[in-house]
C-alpha cells in the first residue's frame, strides 16, 4: 500500500500475482495480475495505471484510471478513465470523463456519472 500524498507511487512488477483486494492512495502502477478488487478513496487524487500485458479480474474504484492491459470487472471512476489502444475491458464503466483511443476494446455498458444527477 502506498503512502498518503500526491508524490506517493507504488509499482507491482510483471512477475507479481495478487490474490485478494488492494486498497491504495497516491499512484499505483500495475504490471502483474490481480484477482480481486482494487480501490482508492473516491474523493482522493489517487491514480491507477493498468499497464500493457497486465490483468485485473475484479472491480476497480479509482478517481483516475488509465488502462493499457485487460480488466474483467466493473470500473468506477469519479474523475477520468482513459483506455489506451491496447486496453481490453469486459464490464461496465461508470465514469465522470472518458477517453478511448482507437483500438481499445469494451464489452459492457458506458454509464456517465453526470447522467445520474
Amino acid at each position: 500500500m502506498a503512502r498518503k500524498g500526491a508524490e506517493a507511487a507504488s509499482l507491482f512488477e510483471a512477475d507479481i500475482q495478487i490474490m485478494g483486494d488492494i486498497s491504495f492512495a497516491g499512484e499505483l502502477y500495475l504490471q502483474g495480475k490481480v484477482n480481486g478488487n482494487i480501490a482508492a478513496p473516491s474523493e482522493s487524487n489517487a491514480s491507477l495505471f493498468v499497464q500493457e500485458h497486465s490483468e485485473v479480474n475484479g472491480e476497480i474504484h479509482s478517481p483516475l484510471l488509465v488502462v493499457s492491459g485487460k480488466v474483467s470487472g466493473d470500473i468506477f471512476s469519479t474523475r477520468r478513465v482513459t483506455l489506451r489502444a491496447s486496453a481490453e475491458v469486459t464490464g461496465n464503466i461508470h465514469y465522470a470523463e472518458l477517453l478511448v483511443e482507437q483500438g481499445a476494446s469494451i464489452n459492457g455498458q458506458l454509464i456517465s456519472l453526470s447522467a445520474k444527477s
